[in-house]
């Protein structure tokens, strides 16, 4: 379960040196950084997916980040917006473009990208583990918080590369860019970084007023 939490550092970095450099992150990743043509066409897949360029609600912004996992690529935005009295971040819509090679049985594995976003994203805005005395504190769904059904993201887009090569892995390749999508787009909309997940209200709130 390490994997997406290495992904958050890194495309975190890859992000704040981006905005460094005053490029856009994905003119970043094709200029400073060494592209390997699978990733060039994930990621010109999912700028054309979101329509990256295009004009957004004024609380609104995107954030990208990268996805691999067993032998697939991907790469993935999220459209966010934020309560700044409350701290409650929302996830909005979703883009994910996915080589996996041959893609064997699209609808299912479509909806397996989808659940492994929904899964990230609670995991990422909600869930949290803490321990007193030597003892795990939460004992049910009362106090350990997932993400709920009202809380999903309205709208899902999966997309797979058109591949004849062999299949490789689907199973987990929904999940590990979302922590840093979301702390991206975090950044695009307040100028400020999130480095703990989970990225709850009271960890967002004491961000924006450091």
């Amino acid at each position: 379960m390490a994997h997406p939490f290495n992904l958050f550092a890194i495309e975190g970095l890859v992000d704040e040196m981006a905005a460094t450099e005053g490029l856009d992150p994905f003119a970043f990743r094709r200029q400073r950084m060494a592209m390997t043509s699978k990733a060039r066409d994930v990621f010109d897949a999912v700028k054309t997916l979101c329509d990256w360029q295009a004009k957004r609600p004024p609380d609104r912004a995107l954030g990208l980040s990268v996805s691999e996992r067993s032998g697939s690529l991907g790469a993935g935005v999220v459209e966010m917006s934020l309560d700044r009295q409350t701290g409650k971040i929302r996830v909005h819509k979703v883009w994910v473009a996915i080589d996996g090679g041959t893609i064997v049985q699209p609808e299912m594995a479509r909806r397996n990208v989808e659940s492994g976003i929904v899964y990230g994203l609670s995991s990422v805005l909600k869930e949290r583990v803490t321990i007193k005395d030597g003892k795990v504190e939460q004992s049910n769904f009362h106090d350990y918080q997932l993400l709920r059904m009202s809380e999903a993201p309205e709208e899902m887009y999966v997309e797979f590369l058109e591949r004849d090569t062999h299949p490789t892995g689907i199973g987990e390749i929904g999940n590990p860019f979302i922590s840093a999508a979301v702390a991206n787009a975090f950044h695009a909309l307040t100028g400020k970084r999130l480095y703990h997940m989970p990225f709850t209200r009271e960890r967002v709130l004491a961000v924006l007023k450091a």
